[in-house]
């Protein structure tokens, strides 16, 4: 007899290691994990021929894992599909073994065949929120005594979801031959593991044959792997000891009465689940929320808003790690995983070494000093960008995304206006160009929540059609402009004001206020727009632009007269902290070009830098362009998503075109980090020198690196180890980053340690 606990111990083993394996969609075989991103399957089922290695017979393949043990879920949902990517070791079938016609043979046939996959799966996630490693199987390399006990067969029998039978009768036949009953083998089954009441794998099925399965001993297919050319792989995997159960490290943030025991626990925790999201090819990940419990999330801002539920005041260390992701993802579009990842590395260790006695003040100290040597060592690491699409590619998981998305960044330039739209059909369409402009000016008022057009997280104001208001430093007691907001309101059209006045000036300050009364209705976006030297230009172009006639006091037009006649009108603006882009201005064509040309006779016979510089920044404003990418797909959630995914990574190909690009992965960082004092540093630069580590550690536990390989890679302060490494090793495929963005996730997670120091 066998308690329900081993079973339930057998059973998990195999779903965290068994794997339904697919060519083109379809389900093909099933397969086993026997070492750190190693498979085993039936030779049959990778249509093998004599000899056969390499790429070419698992071209297509993927093995599908489930992601997390919880029957609520649906399989696809939990579904971690991982490419095979290399066919290391094969035996085809023998000659009287049932395989499909035309397949070679051979005498001695054993019919396996061992993969490498792209990486080793990430851990399983139970119902109650703890994380299990997968592990793998060991495959027994005795001559096991069958027919001493059952065997256990996991299989996927065309289902989504994992079969477990039990075996009858099992019989050796012949040296190579296993025979049983009891397993309801369909295809789909070959390659399942025949597991022991103990847990040994000490069999693989290949095959039904005269009402019999038939199985192949697992100590034969080792012995002929070892004599191969990849023996040592094989001899590596079953000398480590299997990873021991791990602790919810970092996953239960609220320990005692709704409280973190110390800051630290808050920012790893968020930081772990921000990891879970990092170099994901898979649309999200299951991570574990503030209360331990699994939650599916796609993007960071989902992490930071089920961490902000947990009440971030009471759990320290989360706060600053959402403002990090959040200020990243408005600031650039991308970067703030890599941003959340690098802040909570920075807070768990700084509050490790506070309790160890080192004081706020100097660790700050040091550890700035330390990032700003990282972040020298880092812009030094950058290169031209010759291919943005690769780098697009390491933004979004959807290859046409990334494609059209380059080149649309190609066509609008390094800093061109780059806008990307929901499309009306389920295609992308292909990037048209319109009038645009970027203003270099943001928000004058701080954004409230609820405002229409804002985004809660990014504080992005976005007007679809809104009208235009140009408005100079004037008096007036904005009774006008009331009656304007009303009508306006009414017709449910949004406002844009883009003004030189400032709310500090007696003059137009007052009327500023006036206009953004929320007493008086909905409160309209303004921008003030600097005046300096060049601000009758600027009023000009805006005014060509736009189709508005410009409120100011030589224009005979007054705030007290204003009406729909001096709107203009754009068909898009958005609006950040730093920046106005406006599309598609409501201008009259002939006198825009009447302006055009204008300007450039008049540049040619400027008499002063200023007039050259002011004529050079309106030229440049009046012909300015922008180019729009209208997104498309099944439906409109998927539109929303496929947009947003659309604008993150052609704003990360603008940024790779400006700045250039850094080796991805993170290991840009590691190679940052060899510019540290190595040992001999303080608090300050340990903190540091473990922090940029955290990227590469949350990429390479995606990527399948075990943890010895993790900390021999981490351990390489020497630039050329990592450059070899880079082009052999599992981020040999990985899309580069783009320059700028690295730096602006590190300058943000500097911003967010300084913050944690001195505000506690």
């Amino acid at each position: 007899m066998h308690s329900t606990q081993d079973v339930r111990a057998r059973v998990a083993e195999a779903e965290s290691r068994v794997a339904r394996l697919e060519r083109g969609g379809s389900q093909v075989a099933t397969g086993f994990l026997v070492g750190p991103a190693l498979l085993l399957t039936a030779g049959h089922a990778v249509r093998l021929s004599l000899g056969a290695s390499g790429v070419g017979p698992v071209a297509g393949m993927v093995a599908v894992f489930p992601f997390s043990h919880d029957p609520g879920h649906a399989a696809a949902q939990d579904a971690v599909r991982i490419p095979l990517t290399e066919l290391l070791d094969s035996s085809p079938p023998a000659p009287d073994d049932p395989v499909p016609h035309g397949m070679q043979t051979a005498e001695d046939g054993l019919d396996f065949a061992l993969v490498r996959l792209a990486g080793h799966p990430p851990d399983l996630v139970e119902p109650n929120g703890l994380l299990r490693p997968r592990g793998y199987y060991k495959p027994f390399k005795e001559d096991y005594a069958f027919g001493s006990g059952p065997l256990s067969l996991f299989h996927y029998p065309l289902r989504l979801l994992l079969d477990y039978s039990k075996t009858e009768k099992v019989l050796r036949s012949g040296e190579s031959r296993v025979r049983y009953r009891g397993a309801n083998t369909l295809d789909g089954s070959s390659g399942g593991p025949l597991v022991t009441e103990d847990g040994s794998v000490v069999a693989m099925h290949h095959a039904h044959r005269d009402g019999m399965n038939q199985g192949i001993p697992t100590s034969l297919i080792v012995s002929r792997i070892l004599a191969g050319p990849r023996a040592e792989l094989l001899r590596d995997a079953l000398a480590r000891p299997l990873p021991p159960a791990r602790a919810r490290e970092g996953s239960v943030v609220t320990r005692r009465s709704g409280g973190a025991e110390t800051p630290g626990d808050g920012a790893r925790a968020i930081g772990a689940a921000m990891g879970a999201l990092l170099g994901s090819r898979a649309p999200g990940a299951t991570v574990l929320g503030p209360d331990g419990r699994p939650v599916r999330v796609t993007n960071a801002r989902q992490v930071a808003e089920c961490f902000r539920t947990a009440g971030p005041r009471a759990v320290p260390g989360i706060d600053p790690v959402v403002e990090a992701a959040r200020t990243m993802d408005a600031a650039s579009g991308d970067g703030a995983l890599t941003a959340a990842v690098l802040a909570a590395a920075l807070i768990g260790e700084a509050a490790d070494q506070r309790t160890r006695g080192a004081g706020s003040r100097e660790l700050l100290r040091e550890s700035v000093e330390a990032l700003d040597l990282a972040r020298a060592a880092l812009a030094d690491l950058a290169a031209p960008c010759s291919r943005p699409d690769a780098v697009a590619r390491g933004a979004t998981a959807d290859p046409e995304v990334a494609e059209a998305a380059s080149a649309a960044a190609l066509l609008a330039g390094p800093y061109g206006v780059l806008i990307c739209e929901p499309g009306v059909t389920r295609a992308i369409e292909g990037p048209t160009v319109h009038q645009g402009l970027r203003v270099p000016a943001g928000h004058a008022f701080p954004y409230a929540a609820d405002a229409p057009g804002t985004d809660v997280w990014t504080r992005r104001i976005r007007l679809v059609k809104p009208y235009v208001l140009l408005l100079d430093s004037v008096t007036g007691d904005g009774e006008a402009f009331r009656r304007l907001r009303g009508r306006l309101g009414a017709e449910g059209s949004p406002l844009l004001v883009l003004t030189t006045a400032d709310d500090c000036d007696p003059r137009g300050g007052r009327l500023l206020r006036a206009l953004c009364d929320p007493a008086d209705g909905p409160v309209p976006t303004v921008v003030r727009v600097p005046a300096g030297r060049q601000g009758h230009q600027r009023r000009r172009s805006l005014a060509l632009l736009t189709g508005a006639t410009a409120l100011t006091e030589s224009s005979g037009v007054l705030p007290g007269t204003a009406w729909f006649d001096v709107l203009g009108r754009v068909a898009l603006a958005v609006v950040s902290a730093s920046e106005t882009v406006l599309v598609g201005g409501g201008h009259d064509p002939r006198m825009l070009n009447r302006w055009i040309v204008s300007a450039g006779a008049l540049l040619e016979l400027a008499a002063s830098d200023d007039e050259r510089s002011a004529l050079e920044e309106q030229v440049a404003w009046l012909t300015s362009r922008a180019v729009s990418l209208a997104v498309g797909a099944e439906t409109e959630a998927a539109i929303a998503a496929r947009t947003d995914s659309a604008e993150r990574a052609a704003h990360t190909a603008q940024a790779a075109l400006r700045s250039g690009t850094v080796p991805g992965g993170g290991l840009a960082l590691l190679r940052a980090r060899a510019a540290l004092p190595d040992g001999a540093g303080g608090p300050g630069t340990r903190v540091v020198r473990t922090a940029l580590a955290a990227p590469f550690r949350a990429l390479a536990s995606t990527a399948g690196l075990t943890p010895d390989d993790v900390e021999r890679w981490c351990a390489a302060g020497d630039p050329d180890t990592l450059d070899r490494a880079q082009s052999t090793g599992p981020f040999a495929d990985r899309p580069e980053d783009a320059t700028e963005i690295v730096l602006l996730a590190l300058d943000t997670a500097k911003a967010a340690l300084t913050g944690f120091l001195t505000g506690s």
